[in-house]
């Protein structure tokens, strides 16, 4: 165990929710100016940024380049990041959206790609696959055809599990404009759907 990481356990001993943000606190704080600290904070969560951006692309290799485009933007803006009753992993996840979005933008008039079976497996969606006569592949493709505003709200409301206020946070857009795009990309999901039976 390094030395940045037996501080870090030991700042934040216990383990009630409090504690964990408190020791994750420490170590954002540390990382804006420790290269190992932010070494730690990038091997924490990019698995977790990697397969949301990759289940919003379905394209490994943009995938690998959209995350390196995020990791890029936290170094970069990182000193300027305050908690402000936002966990680190929202805003993450803020950064890995908008990142998402303009790529999105940039690949519209592209065929969107199905998902292959060697990227980043997610078990909560891998055991999904296949519910309702409706396979993985078809399933990812329609997600993929929405407009880049739905496909976030799906994936960070049903593959991430945030809750609608979270999710609000996250894209920075009040509640009832999330209610509001989850039935629109739902119902867009479900038009997609139907139209490739």
């Amino acid at each position: 165990m390094s030395a940045i990481q037996s501080n870090m356990v030991s700042s934040g001993a216990g383990s009630s929710a409090s504690a964990t943000n408190e020791a994750e606190r420490r170590l954002v704080e540390l990382a804006k100016r420790n290269r190992d600290a932010f070494a730690l904070l990038y091997r924490q969560h990019y698995p977790a940024i990697a397969a949301y951006v990759y289940r919003r692309t379905g394209d490994r290799h943009a995938t690998e380049d959209l995350v390196a485009d995020v990791f890029v933007i936290v170094l970069r803006t990182l000193a300027r990041f305050r908690y402000r009753g936002v966990p680190f992993r929202y805003w993450l996840l803020r950064i890995a959206t908008n990142t998402v979005n303009r790529w999105a933008r940039r690949q519209r008039r592209r065929q969107p790609q199905a998902l292959p079976d060697d990227g980043w497996p997610d078990p909560r969606t891998d055991a999904a696959s296949g519910v309702g006569g409706i396979d993985r592949e078809r399933a990812q493709s329609a997600l993929l055809s929405l407009s880049a505003k739905y496909q976030a709200v799906l994936a960070l409301h049903y593959f991430e599990g945030l809750s609608v206020t979270d999710v609000a946070a996250v894209i920075g857009c009040r509640p009832g404009t999330v209610k509001s795009r989850l039935s629109r990309a739902r119902d867009a999901l479900r038009a997609k759907l139907e139209d490739r039976r």
